[in-house]
């Protein structure tokens, strides 16, 4: 009888154990199905995907998103603050950020020359991609941009990004930041991104655009981030909108997690500041244009001749 209590204390104890894991398996597949379910809704609010037409044909060899920064005050239409390609090339992973320079005078489709910028406010994200694709003379794959409080949201989201400040950077509503390795919230982020009152003018500010968004990269790489995963994809979800799907993204990301973010070529499209009937633009360098596309974007041979990434 002692045996058989004991058995079947047991076969008790079994019952309650393979409820017990049954109840805990069922909570988890509650919690996975609820993450998913809230990532989709997350996703619904982000994804932002084209009429089908209007797609670039895709190149299976090179990924390029065009990556864009808005400026947009009340009352006004958006301008893109920040114009920068990411170009990968899916043979081998390498990737470089390419920036256009806001000011540069180009054709706009149906607008004639004017600044680039004024794409974004002339036709959305539609014309601003033809209008830099017709300038590169290569397809943009895939775009996403946010707004300027997106960019601070998301600097906040992950923690803030570490930043070695070259020179002293005022900062609205706040202390100027100082010379030195410090780590900037989104306020002052914001800040350090969009200041250009020194020699280097709009283009230190590019140079500065892509520090920041490699310091973002690197924050992301971390594995302490996927805490904070849940707060940056609502932020995500307010702020930024891109046509790449899910499963796009996560292959975007995984090649640049795999990067030394560090050793990323980066390349401001170069030329002149030139001041036409009173408006001040940025006329590009074409032959400097041109060996950008061709060692960049469609990853051919460079040309002969010195050619330096800034």
């Amino acid at each position: 009888m002692l045996i058989m209590g004991k058995q079947s204390y047991r076969q008790e104890g079994d019952t309650v154990a393979v409820l017990t894991k049954r109840r805990v398996g069922l909570l988890l597949l509650l919690l996975a199905l609820c993450i998913f379910f809230w990532l989709g809704s997350v996703w619904v609010r982000v994804y932002d995907r084209p009429p089908a037409e209007d797609l670039p044909p895709a190149d299976g060899t090179i990924t390029t998103v065009l990556i864009v920064g808005l400026d947009q005050r009340e009352d006004e239409p958006a301008r893109a603050d920040t114009i920068i390609i990411l170009s990968i090339n899916e043979a081998n992973g390498d990737t470089a950020l390419v920036s256009v320079p806001r000011d540069s005078r180009v054709d706009i489709p149906g607008h004639g020359q004017d600044k680039i910028n004024h794409a974004m406010q002339f036709g959305g994200i539609a014309l601003l991609r033809q209008t830099v694709a017709e300038l590169l003379d290569v397809p943009l794959n895939y775009y996403l941009y946010t707004n300027l409080a997106g960019f601070e949201s998301i600097v906040d989201a992950v923690g803030g990004v570490e930043i070695n400040v070259e020179r002293p950077v005022p900062v609205p509503g706040g202390p100027a930041l100082e010379t030195g390795p410090r780590r900037l919230d989104g306020r002052e982020a914001l800040a350090y991104v969009r200041f250009r009152s020194d020699a280097e003018g709009d283009f230190g500010r590019m140079r500065r655009q892509r520090q920041v968004l490699t310091a973002i990269g690197r924050r992301l790489t971390q594995p302490q981030s996927l805490l904070r995963l849940p707060i940056l994809l609502e932020q995500c979800a307010r702020h930024v909108r891109t046509d790449l799907t899910p499963l796009q993204l996560a292959k975007v990301g995984r090649t640049v997690r795999n990067l030394d973010l560090e050793q990323v070529p980066a390349v401001t499209l170069r030329g002149e500041v030139a001041t036409i009937d009173g408006i001040s633009y940025v006329l590009l360098n074409k032959a400097f244009l041109r060996e950008t596309v061709r060692r960049y974007l469609r990853w051919e041979s460079p040309s002969s001749g010195t050619f330096l990434a800034i």
